[in-house]
C-alpha cells in the first residue's frame, strides 16, 4: 500500500529596486485564496515596506503569484 501526502505552497515573487526578482514561499495557504485578495496582501507588503534586498532595496511590485501543490505516494 502507498502512503500518500499533499502539500500546497504559495509562491510570490516581488520585483526588487534593481529589478531582481525575490521569491518568497508560504505553505499550507488557506484554500480559499483568490488572486485578488492575494494581490492586495502583495500590495500591502510593498506599501509597507518591510521587506528590502541589500542590493534592490525595497520591493517595487508583484511579478507572480502561484499555488504550486506536491503529492508524494511512498511505496512500501
Amino acid at each position: 500500500m502507498a502512503i500518500k501526502s499533499e502539500t500546497k505552497t504559495l509562491q510570490l515573487t516581488f520585483v526588487d529596486g534593481a529589478s531582481k526578482n525575490v521569491s518568497y514561499s508560504i505553505s499550507n495557504p488557506k484554500s480559499d485564496l483568490t488572486k485578488e485578495t492575494v494581490d492586495t496582501a502583495a500590495q500591502t507588503i510593498v506599501d509597507s515596506k518591510i521587506f528590502a534586498t541589500t542590493e534592490g532595496g525595497n520591493l517595487t511590485g508583484l511579478k507572480s503569484s502561484q499555488i504550486v501543490t506536491r503529492k508524494v505516494e511512498t511505496l512500501e
